[in-house]
């Protein structure tokens, strides 16, 4: 009897090892990789205190990256219309510096020495550097 359960504790103890060195020996990249991305994954909201330079897509479109590299675009309504990339652009808060939504800033624009207008921002979007790079032209 004795014999019998020092071999079921070897083939036992052969098993957990088995099991260890397999998950020692898994590859922990992918989980590494998930980890990673979330922690680089672009963010919702354009923080206005890092934004930095803004390029006019269209009439009502305006395309602003962050400090970071992160695009947003931003759904422009109002007296905006006019707009184009030697525009200066600045921001009118509303509390928080997150523009996360509609109505969450209004930009302030003018063009050449015109004292600036105030127009609502109707949407913000995050977009990949893949897309920003199509319409950054």
């Amino acid at each position: 009897m004795s014999r019998f359960l020092s071999s079921s504790l070897l083939v036992a103890a052969m098993v957990m090892a088995g099991g260890i060195a397999l998950s020692a020996g898994a590859d922990p990249a992918p989980a590494a990789q998930s980890a990673a991305a979330q922690s680089h994954a672009a963010p919702r909201c354009l923080d206005i205190q890092n934004a930095g330079r803004k390029h006019v897509v269209n009439d009502h479109t305006l395309l602003v990256y962050d400090d970071f590299g992160n695009a947003f675009l931003l759904d422009i309504g109002g007296p905006c219309k006019t707009m184009d990339d030697y525009s200066k652009f600045g921001f009118e808060i509303q509390g928080s510096t997150q523009v996360c939504q509609a109505h969450d800033a209004m930009i302030l624009y003018s063009h050449n020495d015109e004292p600036p207008l105030r127009c609502l921002i109707n949407g913000v979007k995050p977009i990949s550097k893949e897309d920003a790079k199509a319409l950054d032209k």
